[in-house]
């Protein structure tokens, strides 16, 4: 049951991890500057950060989040090198160092270059691991390190073995190993204690720093935001060492939707994102421990989670080829593409929605799983993103549940034709322009109006009305422009804008405009992404494409330079005057009780002075 408290609409920004920046930021974004971005939101009335999964990645040169190798095992590569942050790292290593050579330190003023950054960091972490286990200065640390290696469990030894075998056979698909049996495969990784032992320590590490950045959130309220997958990737940890949960004969993914040109698989198969599916059944066996444990985690550094693609859960778009393969079945029919796999095709699993038992039972799937991952948790706000081809069933469910959908204004489109206004929206829901896997706001923007633009330059559109064409190339011209004036006139009326005010390019009003009524919506929470918020146009995503671009956009600023631009002073009006201010004072005081009954258990929530010493005005003075 939701409280008053609780209650309390919030606006916030999505903020990517590795996108962040600082000084001597070591080519990605990192835990200080983590930091250092909770007090600009802090500062700027910012009621969460959300940021996208940070399990450990692979080792590709655009490594997704979205395909981790481990769903516990966090990302190395975000620690902070700072000294106070890393036991044994003994001073201040600096990027700009001439010890190297300069291909060997990480680079790249705009994008992260994720195997120069890997190698620069592991290095200095490894020296770092070198003093830790050898000076005496450390021997009263480590026996902290050895019990929380004993606390952790299977996860830990299953996640630093297949390490090591990902090292030496050269591959981290287990499938082209020369070993595939995974208590023959931990034999070998045994013969490797000392690599093990590193990097078990890089995994106390990375808990340690969430920890610190946790309850400094918390301090600072400002919520951080996870992201739990609907699937971990098969190249991972998990599926190598608990491969009896998981169906490894189908890949989940996503129906096409003919709306990706930039890759034509996508537009007619769907997208494969080569995820193994789950054997419910098996995880019933032991209560879904694998599921517990995983919200477990998660919850333990984020005090709110986005559960991505939440329709999974009730059945998923399923594919009877991994990824590597896309290319060949690309251009064949579905005909032909059941003969190379016999007779299997594309499809819903475990069942679709075309009769109303396999709904009821689709239905009967998605609200057992999803209470329990709700109660793997009890109390963490919990966010649905509920995109693509949405079943009549789920958003009842989810609203049941009291895990809020996605609202996309320009696709809340009434069945008249006319978009839905936000004060309509249900205060079950998350409103926002797009997410990371979107084009910016300002592209689709400006994308309709340039339609507009091309057919009047022709002489084919006049006074807002189109004219009648002589040819099919015109034709299509007028068609395109039709459509940028629809949608832009679903934008007006969204955002009360007048007709002419649309009949631009993306300028400041129009932002204003757009986002006043987000986030005047009845939607529980309003974000932004970082890009939309600088007015920088760039894409942190594109679906069905790897490498380029994705995963690697950074920040051209640093957080102590965005708190005296004028995009921030704008959010925070925004925020303001749509009564999304986070809460402050005695009722913030208040709301940390609530919250330290689960963060401290040991702690007597009635210590005022405890609680006062927590709470950090914006100011940075504590009450």
């Amino acid at each position: 049951m939701r409280s008053d408290m609780d209650e309390k609409r919030l606006a916030g920004v999505v903020l990517p991890l590795f996108s962040l920046r600082r000084n001597n930021d070591h080519g990605i974004g990192d835990l200080t500057a983590l930091r250092q971005w909770i007090d600009w939101a802090a500062d700027a009335h910012v009621g969460f950060l959300q940021l996208l999964p940070v399990n450990a990645l692979g080792r590709d040169e655009c490594p997704s989040p979205y395909s981790a190798i481990s769903s516990v095992a966090l990302e190395p590569l975000y620690l902070s090198l700072e000294p106070w942050t890393i036991p044994g790292l003994e001073e201040r290593v600096f990027n700009e160092t001439g010890d190297t050579l300069p291909w060997e330190q990480p680079s790249g003023p705009d994008l992260v270059d994720y195997p120069k950054v890997r190698f620069w960091k592991m290095w200095i972490l490894r020296g770092a691991w070198n003093n830790f286990k050898t000076k005496p200065e450390y021997e009263c640390i480590m026996p902290k390190f050895r019990e929380w290696v004993k606390e952790q469990g299977s996860w830990l030894e299953d996640f630093v073995c297949f390490q090591i075998l990902c090292d030496l056979f050269g591959t981290e698909i287990w499938w082209h190993w020369p070993e595939q049996d995974p208590a023959r495969a931990k034999a070998i990784a045994a013969d490797y204690e000392e690599e093990k032992d590193f990097a078990r320590w890089l995994q106390w590490l990375c808990e340690k720093q969430w920890e610190f950045i946790r309850i400094y959130a918390d301090e600072r309220n400002v919520k951080l935001m996870g992201d739990i997958p609907i699937g971990v990737s098969l190249s991972s940890a998990d599926v190598f060492f608990e491969r009896h949960l998981f169906d490894t004969e189908w890949c989940g993914g996503a129906p096409a939707e003919g709306s990706y040109a930039e890759d034509p698989f996508t537009a007619k198969w769907g997208q494969n994102w080569g995820i193994p599916l789950y054997r419910w059944d098996v995880m019933a066996q032991d209560n879904f421990a694998w599921w517990r444990r995983r919200v477990k985690y998660c919850t333990k550094i984020f005090s709110m989670y986005r559960i991505d693609h939440i329709l999974g859960f009730y059945r998923i778009y399923s594919f009877p080829w991994k990824p590597t393969e896309n290319g060949v079945f690309l251009p064949l029919s579905p005909d032909q593409a059941a003969q190379r796999t016999g007779g299997r095709l594309p499809g819903f699993k475990p069942r679709g929605d075309d009769n109303a038992a396999d709904r009821n039972m689709n239905l009967a799937d998605g609200d057992l799983y999803l209470r329990l991952l709700l109660s793997a948790a009890p109390g963490v706000s919990v966010v649905g993103e509920d995109l693509g081809c949405v079943p009549d069933y789920v958003r009842p469910n989810m609203r049941q549940l009291d895990i809020p959908g996605f609202k996309i204004p320009h696709w809340e489109i009434k069945a008249d034709g006319t978009i839905t206004s936000g004060k309509e929206y249900h205060e079950c829901s998350f409103a926002a322009f797009g997410t990371h896997d979107f084009e910016t706001i300002m592209q689709t923007w400006n994308d309709s109006y340039a339609k507009i633009e091309r057919a009047r330059k022709l002489g084919l559109w006049e006074n807002g009305s189109p004219k009648t064409p002589s040819s099919p190339e015109q034709e299509n011209i007028v068609r395109q422009a039709e459509d940028g004036a629809r949608l832009l006139k679903w934008f007006a009326d969204f955002s009360g804008m007048q007709p002419e005010t649309c009949l631009s390019y993306w300028n400041q009003e129009i932002k204003t405009a757009m986002y006043n009524a987000l986030f005047r919506s009845r939607s529980r929470y309003a974000a932004i992404l970082w890009p939309a918020l600088f007015g920088i146009n760039k894409r942190l995503n594109i679906p069905g494409t790897t490498g380029g671009t994705n995963w690697r956009e950074r920040m051209p600023f640093k957080a102590v330079e965005a708190c005296g631009m004028p995009q921030t002073a704008w959010l925070r009006t925004i925020i303001d005057e749509s009564g999304r201010t986070p809460l402050q004072g005695e009722d913030a005081i208040r709301a940390l009780k609530e919250s330290s009954k689960r963060l401290f258990p040991k702690i007597t929530v009635n210590n005022e002075r405890f609680l006062k010493r927590m709470l950090m005005w914006p100011n940075g003075k504590t009450l």
